[in-house]
């Protein structure tokens, strides 16, 4: 048992601690070379309680006095929210993969030649870029328990590195990324990292006019994320039990083109949420969401679950869309991997199938317009014109807008037949539809 857990004793009707110990080895390159190296040790403790019906809540860092982590969290459930919750007490199928210890003690040294490789290899491909190179190793002992005798732990670990290249040029600065999500540093291939930007840079070298109007626009996995955001926040369950969702009473219904199909896997090792349990002790598992265009089911955490009357979908995670679970966060629906299901069509099939549209690779200010709705509207960071089926250069000064649900509910024109991991949360293949609006300056 946790010591905080016997620390509170039979003070409370249940209590939960979620334990976590945080190794980061970070290395960071800018344009004139090595700039951080700054390893970090973080650990801390979430207490949630469940006293008199209400539910309490404390965080701390402070691991030799327990009494002020417990004492926190009996005062705030004095005002928290009434609930019925019960905290699990499954047994776990562990989930071999989440933990390479050769990777976990990999060097600063073996860090640093990784990231100069990747900084050589696109300098090489154009000498004038300005690139941005960060490599991190992260180990992860994760810890929940709680009072209904479950005490899950595990160890994962996870290489992550991020480019950033900017071309400058006479009155035009061209920005564009990309990231890597793995385990190990066994396999990486430093031209498969950079032969996607290798090809932006390429398509980006001539600026040309946008077209505008109501067009046909292929985003690439990256650039999907535009358009699949609104529907991840669609199919979250709490709003759905708040009935913001457009999904919310359509459970079973025809909702998007037959084509589409997408589930939330969270035991996906290569994905960067994977692990046996979610930040509440669930067990995870592989949760259809739409199934050949009809909605399946919404991905939930213990108390929407609770809410809603069905089982947690092991969805409950102290993370945001992107980025790694924080001790500090209070834990809600969030997808661990999201899974879109392939085509027929390779991305280049799709561009020679477009008459007169656009390649989408990133936007400006992603989650701008009424998601709740379906809705979204942003200026391109990294868009190409395409006429008569091939890239002719990029464009500059362009907006889009549109509505998902209408886009790959009626517009669909097609998905590829390659899946990419972004953000090591999706794993998407290109997505064409029709009718994206589209407004050039």
């Amino acid at each position: 048992m946790h010591p905080l857990l016997e620390k509170i004793g039979n003070r409370v009707d249940q209590a939960e601690v979620y334990h976590l110990q945080r190794s980061v080895l970070p290395v960071a390159f800018d344009p004139e070379g090595l700039s951080v190296i700054k390893a970090k040790q973080i650990e801390g403790v979430a207490l949630r309680v469940l006293s008199e019906g209400r539910l309490g809540y404390s965080t701390s860092t402070d691991l030799i006095h327990p009494d002020a982590v417990v004492n926190a969290a009996m005062a705030t459930a004095a005002f928290g929210d009434v609930s019925d919750l019960t905290f699990p007490a499954e047994t776990i199928e562990p989930l071999a993969g989440l933990h390479d210890p050769q990777a976990a003690s990999a060097s600063a040294e073996q860090l640093v030649a990784l990231g100069a490789a990747i900084q050589k290899r696109l300098l090489a491909a154009d000498s004038g870029l300005e690139v941005g190179v960060s490599v991190e190793m992260t180990t992860d002992q994760v810890r929940v328990s709680n009072t209904n005798g479950l005490d899950a732990r595990e160890t994962r670990s996870s290489l992550d590195i991020g480019i950033e290249v900017t071309r400058a040029q006479s009155g035009d600065i061209f920005t564009i990324g990309d990231n890597y999500h793995g385990r190990s540093l066994e396999n990486i291939n430093v031209e498969a990292l950079t032969q996607r930007l290798c090809r932006l840079l390429d398509w980006g070298c001539n600026v040309v006019a946008s077209p505008s109007g109501s067009l046909p626009v292929v985003f690439t996995p990256t650039g999907s994320l535009t358009l699949l955001l609104p529907l991840i926040l669609g199919l979250n369950g709490k709003s759905a039990l708040l009935k913001m969702s457009p999904l919310a009473d359509k459970l079973g219904q025809m909702t998007l083109d037959p084509r589409v199909s997408i589930s939330d896997e969270s035991r996906i090792v290569a994905g960067s949420m994977a692990g046996s349990f979610d930040d509440e002790g669930v067990p995870t598992q592989r949760t259809t969401l739409i199934d050949a265009g009809r909605l399946s089911s919404f991905y939930y955490d213990l108390r929407t679950a609770q809410q809603a009357g069905v089982a947690s979908t092991g969805n409950g995670y102290k993370a945001g869309l992107i980025g790694r679970s924080s001790f500090r966060a209070s834990p809600s629906p969030t997808i661990g991997s999201l899974v879109v299901g392939t085509g027929d069509s390779s991305e280049a099939d799709l561009i020679r199938g477009i008459k007169r549209g656009l390649l989408v690779d990133s936007v400006l200010g992603l989650g701008q317009g009424n998601l709740n709705a379906g809705d979204f509207s942003n200026n391109v960071a990294a868009a190409f014109a395409i006429e008569d089926g091939r890239i002719v250069g990029r464009v500059k000064n362009v907006m889009l807008a549109g509505n998902c649900y209408e886009l790959l509910g009626n517009q669909l024109i097609g998905l590829g037949d390659k899946a990419e991991w972004v953000y090591g949360k999706l794993l998407c293949p290109a997505i064409a539809v029709n009718d994206v609006n589209v407004a050039a300056k």
